[in-house]
């Protein structure tokens, strides 16, 4: 048994600089779900969606990550083909179109795990080579909405199931034992196979997450200068979009200037790669939900913003708000700076959830870009005082 350890330092390659092309596509596409006054079916759907687009997107990834130079290039652009396909599927998801989604999901998945060269054990991303999580997609191909949907939330279930509690060491051992299994029963000791962990570049890894991350947030940018575009030009829609604008940037110095929830930054990182990989969807898709609901308030400046705007704003950055502190719990950070940066954000989210009917969508807004400049004042000076204790 082997286990090779991955360079030194290295950056994003140009196919994966082009493979992150089509999550620019991805997250626009999936983005037209919430676009008008959505329900909370089309909030579930827009969820199982997103995760099924990040999960095929995250198989790849890690293998780029793993492989790095010896990554196969045409596996790459087949993966770009179907994460295209699925991703112009959206719009006619309803209908027929939800077939090609769900071959094409189908074909990655399997696409990601053959990728791998014999003897390799994905020890940081199972999924990679477990795809039980497919078989109820590939069910649904025979069943009729709704029940097609929640065959697919039943999928992705499984697979976070496995993901979060699969065990590295475990696998190992596992191949190992086929191995010996495989020897003893064919003679051929001389010929053992050899069993390799596949270990994370996780700089690289932290690159190719904030990657990411900065292209949700353009997404966001481009919600928000469109629907400005879209709307007649007045003081509160002025006033409605200059503070999306900041609560897009203040998400922006939070998740990767400071790693806040599921956006690790560089240098040491204490949480596993598939807790942060977990994270990351999770902190991701709040982000894009997020940019959704800025949108909504800037077509609807006037007078109180729209339930779905109120809802999707105030629910996204709580669950936001939530993975930091969850990130925060599972990194064993001290449960005092946690709360006194975490809990009054919170709050405030959700006092302006019910009561942002009676300042209209001027003060929502600005009332949310406040609660995150105010998390990133905390975190920055309890930041401070521990690197003073540390010199100390």
């Amino acid at each position: 048994m082997s286990t090779r350890q991955p360079p030194a330092e290295r950056h994003a390659s140009w196919i994966e600089l082009f493979f992150d092309l089509v999550v620019v596509a991805g997250v626009l596409q999936l983005s037209h779900l919430l676009h008008d006054g959505p329900t909370v079916a089309d909030l579930g759907l827009y969820v199982v969606l997103y995760l099924a687009f990040w999960i095929a997107w995250v198989c790849f990834t890690v293998y780029g990550n793993v492989e790095g130079i010896r990554a196969w290039t045409p596996g790459f652009l087949l993966g770009m083909f179907g994460l295209a396909v699925m991703v112009a599927a959206v719009p006619g998801i309803r209908t027929d179109h939800a077939l090609a989604f769900v071959i094409a999901y189908a074909f990655l998945r399997w696409l990601s795990g053959r990728l791998w060269r014999p003897g390799q054990v994905v020890v940081d991303w199972p999924l990679a080579q477990v795809g039980g999580g497919t078989l109820p997609w590939i069910v649904s191909l025979w069943v009729d909405a709704p029940v097609r949907y929640w065959l697919w939330a039943l999928g992705l279930a499984f697979d976070l199931l496995i993901k979060l509690t699969a065990s590295g060491s475990r696998m190992l051992r596992d191949a190992q034992a086929r191995v010996q299994r495989m020897v003893r029963k064919r003679g051929q000791s001389d010929r053992r196979p050899v069993i390799e962990a596949a270990c994370s570049d996780v700089p690289h890894l932290v690159e190719r997450l904030g990657l990411f991350v900065i292209i949700v947030l353009g997404e966001g940018v481009v919600r928000i200068t469109s629907a400005a575009a879209d709307t007649a030009w007045d003081v509160p829609m002025l006033g409605v979009a200059t503070g999306a604008f900041v609560l897009l940037v203040a998400l922006w110095s939070m998740s990767l200037l400071y790693g806040f929830g599921g956006v690790p930054k560089a240098g040491p990182n204490d949480l596993p790669v598939r807790v942060t990989l977990t994270l990351h969807c999770m902190t991701s898709c709040t982000i894009a939900v997020l940019a959704a609901g800025l949108g909504l308030a800037i077509a609807h400046p006037h007078g109180p913003a729209p339930d779905e705007a109120r809802w999707l704003l105030c629910a996204g950055l709580a669950v936001y708000f939530g993975v930091g502190v969850l990130a925060a719990v599972v990194a064993d950070a001290p449960w005092g700076h946690t709360l006194t940066w975490s809990l009054p954000c919170l709050l405030l989210t959700l006092a302006l959830a019910g009561f942002a009917g009676h300042f209209g969508a001027v003060g929502l807004v600005w009332g949310l870009a406040a609660a995150v400049v105010w998390q990133i004042t905390c975190v920055s000076e309890v930041g401070a005082r521990l690197r003073l204790r540390s010199h100390a």
